[in-house]
């Protein structure tokens, strides 16, 4: 059976990183890079840090507007899948690689496989929002993350003979990038297990001039009582260096981290503020509070357990949420403590499901 991988940003590189060898040797495995956030070169050292082989189409489709962007990928995609001519097509997530590849293998009569299935914020001014509700009504196999997910696709009428409840492979893609932390890299930054907080900012709603603005002046509010380490997106970083933005001077920015470093940092942070969904998974799984710069997530679950915080995107929400849990070792602890029950192996699981 011959199988496509669609992928094109570094979340989704992440996510299916266990996956991909497992698809390599099972199937007639293609792999395709749709380049949507950065050429193949730039991701190419997640390729190499995490193991894995290099692609068999690089599209390089590369920035635009949403319409644009997601046309042109479905161009090169289906040029793709006509000359292939896969069984199925594999896409994860929510991106706009995943909406191309699902709505130009779904014309094609190819059936779709969806990876991280049913996740819903609610808020459907989030594109990621429309891309998952798309990409699942397109989809004939959905393997949805966790219970809620799983609920999600019934409720919108999705059969449920369709649905399989496994668990995330990015729980898998944490604990394998664990081991690959060199504890050096905190003496480097001039860090202290626990005595930093890491961020990351990206999502379109919270690059916007103004919005950036304001949870930035409210991280620097909060980097008066703690040093915090910034891995800066591309895009973030322009908008703070052409509106000369204050950083403080307790708040050291790098470069996007390799995937090993950068989970090696969140498991050895106080907490992490970001407004990444799979940030809010891997903390989880690493014990590391997360604090949410979004008004609403995906990974309700994980608030409702109290592992996970929604702190919002306003400045007093923010500084005032973060400040008092500072002041409260206790609450701290308590996060940290609270049992989250996850599974493994959910790469196996999903072949096993694929060749069934």
């Amino acid at each position: 059976m011959k199988v496509v991988t669609i992928l094109g940003t570094r979340p989704e590189i992440i996510k299916l990183s266990p996956l991909i060898p497992l698809l390599d040797k099972e199937f007639d495995h293609i792999l395709i890079h749709t380049g949507q956030h950065y050429s193949y070169q730039m991701d190419k050292i997640f390729f190499e840090e995490l193991k894995l082989r290099e692609c068999d189409y690089i599209l390089n489709v590369g920035s635009a507007t949403h319409a644009q962007q997601t046309a042109n990928m479905m161009i090169e995609i289906e040029e793709v899948l006509l000359k292939e001519n896969p069984d199925m097509v594999l896409v994860q997530g929510d991106t706009n690689s995943t909406l191309a590849g699902a709505i130009t293998s779904s014309k094609l009569n190819i059936k779709v496989v969806h990876v991280e299935a049913g996740c819903r914020s609610f808020d459907k001014n989030m594109p990621e929002e429309i891309n998952r509700i798309l990409v699942d009504h397109c989809s004939d196999i959905l393997f949805a993350p966790d219970e809620n997910s799983f609920a999600n696709l019934k409720s919108e009428g999705i059969k449920k003979n369709k649905i399989h409840l496994v668990g995330n492979t990015s729980i898998d893609a944490c604990l394998r990038a664990r081991h690959l932390f060199n504890k050096d890299k905190l003496a480097e930054l001039g860090l202290e297990k626990n005595e930093y907080a890491l961020m990351t900012l990206h999502r379109q709603e919270n690059t916007d001039t103004d919005q950036l603005k304001e949870i930035m002046d409210a991280v620097n509010k909060i980097s008066h009582e703690i040093k915090i380490i910034f891995p800066v997106h591309f895009r973030t970083l322009k908008i703070l260096k052409e509106n000369n933005f204050d950083i403080g001077e307790n708040i050291i920015l790098t470069e996007p981290l390799g995937y090993g470093d950068f989970v090696g940092l969140l498991s050895l942070a106080k907490f992490v503020m970001t407004d990444s969904g799979g940030i809010q998974e891997e903390s989880a799984v690493l014990n590391t509070p997360c604090l949410i710069l979004r008004e609403n997530t995906e990974w309700n679950y994980l608030v409702d357990l109290g592992k996970n915080m929604l702190v919002g995107t306003k400045y007093n929400n923010i500084v005032d949420s973060i400040l008092n849990l500072l002041m409260d070792e206790e609450k701290l602890s308590k996060m940290r403590n609270i049992k989250f029950n996850f599974e493994t192996g959910v790469s196996e699981s999903i072949i096993s499901l694929l060749k069934s």
